[in-house]
């Protein structure tokens, strides 16, 4: 990916407002970024670092990482991140998303596909054509990040994101260094619960659920989801269901109401109040904005 071509979509916007408006942001960092590259950021994010030249020392949640030429970095729970040295010909492209925004682009990948990514958050990508893809998907964010697609834009933006990350997942399962790695019962655990949610979300909202389907406590799923996830087990659990119950209203042409019985409401009311929690806007408005026409003409009676 060129430095010039991709100095050229970089606007004035602040990474923070980018962020908050496509749920995502990629910018380059170099010795001569500006600060919004290396400054802390005052909320939860999943980072992705792909280094295409020279050295660099990062400092992320405490903890230090030093990266080469062809090393890309993917950490999830960013609190901050920070460059505590790096040469002058270090380049390097950042992909920084919401939480939210990465965690539903994610849905239905295993769990276990997805463990490599925390066991071994950086890899040294050294096959050039692997490289070609990931620099494809790389630009096609940063052009996506400038440009409206209408309606499905969103989508579109989850799609390539998630392609990124199985992309990444993929570079890390196949290293024979994989095999080294023990996974404990608190990941069994984790892994388990997912695949739970996947089959029961629909219907099954509480954590009880689960923990009793695990025989263990809910505190305990809890208590392990927030250290395998940074997040607590109903977290999950209702990023799972909102992600869910979104592509239904984009993909199926249900009513609303007849959406909320299928995902185990009790009524149109509940869904609304449940979602207008979890994302700051009722189902309808939701859909509106995602058609861009009234929720009235999309809406079967």
């Amino acid at each position: 990916m060129p430095q010039k071509k991709r100095e050229r979509t970089l606007t004035k916007m602040s990474h923070k407002d980018i962020i908050e408006k496509n749920g995502y942001c990629v910018f380059e960092l170099t010795k001569n970024s500006d600060t919004n590259a290396t400054t802390p950021i005052d909320s939860r994010y999943t980072c992705i670092i792909m280094c295409y030249e020279g050295d660099a020392l990062l400092d992320t949640n405490m903890q230090e990482h030093h990266l080469r030429k062809g090393d890309c970095l993917c950490m999830g729970n960013v609190l901050y991140k920070n460059t505590i040295r790096m040469s002058n010909d270090f380049r390097a492209v950042v992909v920084i998303s919401m939480a939210s925004f990465a965690f539903n682009s994610i849905v239905g990948i295993p769990t276990g596909f997805m463990e490599s990514i925390y066991t071994k958050p950086k890899v040294n990508i050294d096959d050039s054509n692997m490289l070609a893809i990931i620099t494809n998907y790389l630009d096609s964010l940063v052009r996506l990040q400038h440009t409206q697609l209408g309606s499905r834009h969103k989508e579109v933006v989850a799609l390539t994101f998630r392609s990124l990350i199985l992309i990444m997942a993929m570079l890390r399962g196949n290293s024979e260094n994989m095999s080294k790695f023990v996974y404990g019962q608190g990941d069994v655990y984790f892994r388990n619960f997912i695949d739970l949610i996947e089959k029961h979300v629909k219907k099954e909202h509480e954590v009880s659920f689960y923990a009793n389907k695990l025989n263990i406590t809910a505190k305990y799923l809890s208590e392990v989801c927030k250290i395998k996830s940074g997040h607590k087990a109903k977290e999950i659990i209702t990023s799972f269901l909102i992600s869910k119950i979104k592509q239904e209203m984009i993909m199926s042409g249900k009513s609303i109401k007849t959406i909320s019985y299928e995902y185990g409401f009790a009524d149109q009311s509940s869904m609304g109040k449940f979602f207008n929690k979890a994302t700051g806007m009722s189902p309808g408005d939701f859909r509106k904005q995602a058609s861009n026409t009234d929720p009235q003409q999309n809406e079967p009676h």
